[in-house]
């Protein structure tokens, strides 16, 4: 097909444009000289931007000795093993085994009383062992029951103790 096959496309009709609005003559206003307190305008007063109030988390349950007992009793042990010297061990390191896969302060605080009556039996086999030792043993018991009770305290209110001078036999 050639081009001259193509008609050529009409010429649009002019579309008329819209008359252009009237406009109305400009008034004459007189100007009034206005006061100070005119020329400011109207006061508004406005607050100033207040933060978002602040919501209280909720509170937190204290935990009371009771969710710290068995690190106590893991401590109080000691009692049991001065006279038996190894009963209060054994009970330990039950407690120790059973408590400490749930409770991690009865996990360290069960290993540290086990460490402590493990040093304690030692110290007491030692002493009994020599005639002037024997003397020495009540004394030993003694000074172990008061670190004992600062422990079984300290525990109980959700501390973790370290006895001092001691070997730490039991490490995991």
């Amino acid at each position: 097909m050639s081009e001259e096959a193509i008609p050529p496309d009409p010429v649009p009709a002019a579309i008329p444009e819209p008359p252009p609005p009237a406009q109305e003559p400009a008034q004459e206003v007189e100007a009034v000289p206005a006061s100070a307190a005119d020329r400011s305008g109207p006061t508004i007063e406005v607050e100033p931007p207040r933060e978002p109030p602040v919501i209280p988390a909720a509170p937190t349950p204290r935990p009371t000795w009771r969710d710290h007992a068995w690190a106590a009793i893991c401590h109080l042990m000691l009692f049991l093993a001065i006279p038996t010297v190894f009963l209060g061990g054994v009970v330990t390191f039950f407690l120790w085994q059973l408590k400490g896969k749930d409770d991690a302060q009865v996990e360290d605080q069960g290993r540290e009383a086990l460490n402590f009556q493990i040093n304690v039996a030692v110290l007491t086999a030692v002493l009994s062992i020599t005639f002037l030792g024997v003397a020495l043993v009540p004394i030993v018991w003694l000074v172990a029951a008061i670190f004992c009770i600062i422990a079984a305290r300290k525990a109980a209110e959700g501390s973790l103790y370290r006895y001092p001078w001691i070997l730490r036999v039991v490490t995991h």
